[in-house]
């Protein structure tokens, strides 16, 4: 007796036809017979009487069908309990990115992570960096990748990963890409797109103001790919960190006049009892080979 046969009686129990009852169980109607007919052998009496009219329960049919009813209920709630467990056997991670970091960088350290830890379940959620400690401190996240602050708070500790240049990006086919590098100059005379949340933002128009320069700000904007999807099109030119350039057909150049960088960095709270899955996200950050 198994699982299977139980399944193809009680599907001839319910519908009183075999055709009908191998459709519901998907499979072949002489599978589901030979299935039934070896189940009653392993009990030795007929559960069914068949003849070219119809399909009836017998007696000992009706009495065993009340049986195996009670397995398969227990049978299905056996595979709840097991996905259940399975599920439950994953570790939740909520992993705060800070918006202006784009993914090229990080989609290898996370795909890697994936294949040594497939049991850490990671979200990313878009942050900005004000919201960045009462996150981290409330339980919210478990851990962002951000930029370095000037001065970090002792509550939380830092796992440095790379530093990153701000650089002048532009279409294919833009006068940029004959030259090596760009000067501040050459940019205030294009079409500018700038970019909200860029944590160089104020000292990027402080610097360009204070060197005489007026920037042609045709459009302003929160969202990075919404930039680049403009860059992309043509529409003017934007400074924008290396690793957040995402489309092969946008282009940049270092600025010859300026040299703003950042370095990004992996932030979680200072706690002895970490959990399981960010110590394992931590570690995997500390020896993976950023360059």
């Amino acid at each position: 007796m198994n699982f299977n046969q139980i399944r193809f009686f009680l599907a001839v129990a319910e519908t009183l036809n075999f055709t009908s009852a191998a459709e519901a169980c998907a499979v072949s109607q002489p599978a589901l017979s030979k299935a039934i007919r070896n189940l009653e052998e392993s009990l030795g009496a007929a559960l069914l009487t068949r003849n070219t009219q119809h399909v009836e329960l017998t007696e000992f049919g009706r009495t065993m069908r009340i049986h195996f009813e009670r397995i398969e209920e227990n049978r299905r709630r056996a595979l709840d309990a097991a996905k259940l467990a399975t599920k439950a056997a994953t570790e939740p991670l909520n992993v705060g990115v800070m918006c202006t970091i784009g993914p090229r960088r990080f989609s290898e350290f996370l795909e890697k992570l994936h294949k040594t830890n497939p049991h850490i379940e990671v979200t990313l959620h878009d942050v900005t960096p004000p919201v960045i400690p009462h996150l981290l401190l409330s339980g919210g996240l478990d851990c962002v990748f951000c930029a370095r602050e000037a001065k970090h708070d002792q509550r939380f500790e830092a796992i440095d990963l790379f530093n990153e240049h701000m650089v002048v990006a532009f279409a294919d086919g833009h006068r940029f890409a004959d030259m090596e590098s760009v000067a501040l100059a050459e940019i205030a005379k294009e079409p500018y797109l700038d970019r909200l949340h860029c944590e160089f933002r104020d000292e990027f128009l402080d610097f360009t103001k204070g060197s005489g320069l007026e920037l042609d700000v045709v459009l302003r904007s929160e969202r990075d790919d919404w930039v680049l999807e403009l860059l992309r099109r043509g529409l003017g030119v934007s400074v924008i960190p290396a690793n957040s350039i995402i489309l092969n057909d946008v282009q940049h150049r270092p600025i010859c006049d300026l040299t703003s960088h950042r370095s990004l960095e992996l932030v979680t709270t200072r706690n002895e009892d970490m959990a399981p899955a960010l110590e394992a996200f931590r570690d995997a950050a500390k020896v993976y080979d950023w360059r």
